[in-house]
């Protein structure tokens, strides 16, 4: 739950009911990295099908997602739309799922902030109640197998919530094998 405030009233409101509908015609206002936003529901419907990680070569609707909403460090007013719904994915996917769900948010959030892209103020409740999950989102799933790639993203979430945002892009900057450069090279 999250609270909000309304016209100077505070209220309980769950972000199922602040998001953007995928079927809301709002979309079609709201602007990616290619102009009109309008396809980024069907794509996130289609994760939503189907949510299990990728397999090697797979690029299925993710590739349409990253470079729509997240292009070159860049963000739109799509992507802020985008995020409470790639989280409430992620919290009722069973598992494992994308990693994605989690590090395209992330990687939003941190571009956000390092371009200091203000959020649209229509946007801002739902997207900032849905970064407010990522502890949990998290922490709801420490108990099963991560790979390297969730551990690195789960890692970063906590990081990021915390205000450790530099911290956090290192984080996800750390792949298996840069990170088997670093140990060799600090040896």
């Amino acid at each position: 739950m999250t609270f909000i405030v309304v016209a100077g009233e505070l209220l309980k409101r769950s972000v199922l009911e602040i998001m953007i509908s995928l079927d809301d015609k709002q979309w079609l206002e709201l602007q990616d990295a290619y102009g009109s936003a309008q396809n980024i529901p069907s794509l996130l419907a289609a994760v939503e099908a189907d949510p299990s990680p990728k397999r090697d070569g797979e690029e299925g609707p993710w590739f349409s997602l990253w470079s729509a909403l997240c292009h070159q460090q860049t963000v739109y007013s799509a992507s802020f739309a985008a995020v409470p719904h790639l989280l409430r994915i992620a919290g009722a996917a069973s598992w494992p799922f994308a990693w994605d769900l989690i590090g395209l948010s992330l990687c939003i959030e941190i571009a956000r902030v390092r371009a200091g892209v203000e959020i649209p103020a229509n946007l801002e409740p739902e997207y900032t109640a849905a970064l407010q999950q990522l502890p949990s989102l998290v922490c709801q799933r420490a108990d099963c197998a991560w790979d390297h790639v969730f551990t690195q993203v789960g890692a970063a979430a906590l990081a990021l919530y915390n205000g450790h945002i530099d911290l956090a892009e290192a984080l996800l900057e750390l792949g298996p094998t840069t990170v088997k450069e670093f140990l060799e090279e600090h040896r």
